[in-house]
């Protein structure tokens, strides 16, 4: 499997956990990371579709729902685990001078600031 296809995936997870933890908590940051993540998932749809996306999307929206649950404390270290294993993934696999690639890094390390 390929980078792009990793990346789609990734991204359809991540959605649907800034969904859940938005939802769940009415953070504007968490509406702004929610909003984020879409763009980077919209943006590596360009490069591949899969009919895993939605599954991956639910199934994580409700395990972020699930997260929550336990609290914001538990849900911001979820949120930065998830982040650098997507920043890791990133500086591995992508050229880091693409500037959208970069411009989706420096929104995921904001990410592990809320």
């Amino acid at each position: 499997m390929d980078k792009y296809y990793f990346a789609l995936l990734g991204e359809a997870g991540a959605s649907g956990l800034a969904k859940a933890f938005y939802l769940r908590f009415k953070k504007e940051s968490l509406k702004e990371a929610y909003e984020q993540e879409v763009s980077h998932w919209n943006y590596f749809r360009k490069f591949r579709r899969s009919h895993l996306e939605l599954p991956v999307y639910y199934s994580l929206f409700l395990f972020g729902i699930f997260v929550s649950l336990f609290g914001f404390s538990f849900t911001k270290r979820v949120i930065k685990r998830v982040e650098r294993g997507a920043i890791n993934f990133y500086e591995k696999n992508f050229d880091l001078t693409d500037k959208r690639i970069s411009e989706i890094l420096a929104q995921e390390r904001e990410h592990m600031k809320i």
